[in-house]
């Protein structure tokens, strides 16, 4: 009976568990790629040559920050009704110029949804905008303040604002002693008058993205050393490591997949690194491909990517997020797998203006929006602890060149009392391939089973042996036209030879007959003793 009493507690204590696992991942199943659009964002110009030529950019990354999914398209592009099919628009005004789609102005006015004005008011074209108060000021430094956290010293050219007072909590321009909302709701419509391509900007109208969208107030931020390759200094980032573990930093390292020479030992060199630092409450986190490390074809990217993944899983480096620029969500879904599979990421700022034309967006589960480390030093905060940005925000730290540099990085940090999140602690879930991993605050699974993050040197192949280089073609060719030319000169000495010897001969039997003629005609002598005895 006792016997009976154990064997059903054992297989109760085994199965209960498995409810919680399966349920984990049925929740990070949820973390699927985002491709239905919810935004419709229309925009009037580029504005190239102007302090706004970086405002699409930025309302784009915005949009991928905070996990949405968009139509873009241009004003002089747009169809009749096309507004229609979307419940939330956002209409971008870089620009004073007339607008000439008489299609658009129509259903601006008769739009019902949700709408975003964000830049120069057009006259006419939304009746709530034509009475709200503007105060327009030329040459100002301004700071904007997101709710405890202030970013100072920005100049602003040409300067729009609501005139009127910030209510509490809200997002503010402070201009010398003077203090404007930094966006304008009136029922269904938000308007932002001021847009500029600065950090201050961008995270004031994320957090105005986000109440607009209606999204939870938390955000997190998490800490990424990008640009990570084989042949980086990894001697410093063993020592970034460690100062971090050593200050309770958690870290996330961007590594940049490369598709060559995967099991040569300085790639072996390279997975004991990567190991060390997730032993060192790090993060691994894979950058976008680039053409120059990883083939770019459609169907060659997904068979490499697949290959450099499954090694890194094989070699106990366990990626949990993609670090990308914006440029990648325009692509379709289908021709970046398996980079799509990835359910989190950082958005990484993209240089250059984007490019015209009518596009759509897909976007991962959960995304945060990559910052400078000086933009995190040129913010002062009114509490001791610095707080949070209104949005998922992630510090991009380049590797430290030296001491002095990481020194100097970690001084900002912790005289910034930050307040990171451990990026393996978020609900992060991919499948590729053979491998699925998860990770939550119990850790990280693979295949459904915990993985231990301790690290353990393993011996190295010092007696590689390296493929040989291949025979390229010229060097064939190099070789039969050696060959030749020795074979031809060497027929040309023997020839010379001959001819010399030949030649000696002529010369010497030409002698030998001159000598011999000169015997022949040589007259007969006759003695006088013969002479008389002739009768």
């Amino acid at each position: 009976m006792k016997q009976s009493i154990l064997i059903l507690i054992v297989l109760t204590l085994i199965v209960l568990p498995m409810p919680a696992i399966d349920g984990e991942e049925a929740d990070a199943k949820d973390n699927l790629t985002m491709t239905t659009k919810e935004v419709l964002l229309i925009y009037d110009q580029l504005a190239v040559d102007t302090v706004y030529r970086d405002n699409l950019n930025t309302v784009e990354t915005l949009l991928s920050a905070l996990s949405q999914t968009a139509e873009i398209v241009a004003i002089d592009d747009y169809d009749a009704g096309q507004m229609s099919g979307y419940q939330k628009v956002i209409i971008l005004k870089n620009t004073e110029n007339v607008i000439n789609n008489p299609a658009f102005m129509a259903d601006c006015q008769n739009y019902s949804g949700s709408l975003l004005y964000i830049g120069f008011v057009a006259p006419g074209l939304i009746s709530g905008l034509d009475s709200v108060p503007i105060s327009r000021q030329m040459g100002r430094t301004v700071s904007v303040n997101l709710n405890g956290l202030a970013s100072n010293s920005i100049w602003v050219d040409d300067l729009r604002l609501v005139d009127e007072q910030p209510g509490p909590g809200q997002t503010a321009i402070s201009v010398g002693t003077s203090v404007y909302p930094f966006s304008k709701t009136m029922e269904r419509l938000t308007f932002v008058p001021t847009l500029i391509g600065d950090p201050g900007f961008t995270l004031g109208l994320g957090e105005t993205l986000k109440d607009w969208f209606g999204l939870a107030a938390t955000a997190q931020m998490t800490l990424l050393i990008p640009d990570i390759y084989p042949f980086s200094d990894l001697n410093m980032v063993i020592e970034t490591s460690n100062a971090f573990y050593a200050n309770g930093i958690p870290f996330a390292l961007g590594v940049v997949p490369i598709d060559d020479n995967m099991d040569f030992p300085a790639m072996a060199r390279f997975y004991q690194v990567l190991r060390y630092v997730q032993s060192r409450n790090g993060t691994i986190i894979v950058h976008r491909p680039s053409p120059a490390t990883v083939s770019d074809g459609n169907a060659v990217l997904s068979e490499k990517m697949y290959a450099v993944i499954t090694k890194m899983v094989e070699n106990g480096v366990y990626p949990l997020g993609l670090a990308t620029g914006e440029s990648l969500f325009f692509d379709e879904v289908s021709n970046v797998n398996p980079l799509n599979l990835f359910s989190s990421g950082i958005i990484l700022p993209d240089s250059g203006v984007t490019e015209p034309g009518s596009k759509e967006t897909w976007a991962l589960r959960w995304a945060s929006l990559g910052i400078s480390l000086e933009t995190i030093a040129g913010t002062s905060s009114q509490n001791r602890n610095f707080g949070n940005y209104p949005i998922n925000t992630t510090i991009i730290m380049p590797l430290p060149a030296n001491e002095a540099a990481l020194a100097a990085q970690l001084g900002i940090i912790n005289n910034k009392w930050l307040t990171l999140t451990d990026y393996k602690r978020l609900n992060n879930y991919w499948t590729i391939g053979q491998n699925t991993i998860t990770s939550s605050a119990s850790g990280i699974r693979v295949n459904g089973l915990p993985v231990s993050l301790s690290y353990d040197e393993e011996p190295i192949e010092v007696d590689y042996r390296y493929q040989k280089a291949p025979e390229y073609s010229l060097e064939k060719i190099f070789t039969a036209g050696n060959t030749f030319l020795l074979t031809v000169v060497g027929i040309i000495i023997v020839l010379f030879i001959v001819i010399v010897a030949f030649s000696r001969r002529v010369y010497l039997n030409k002698f030998r007959k001159i000598a011999h003629n000169e015997e022949k005609n040589e007259p007969v002598k006759t003695s006088p003793a013969q002479e008389d005895n002739t009768p």
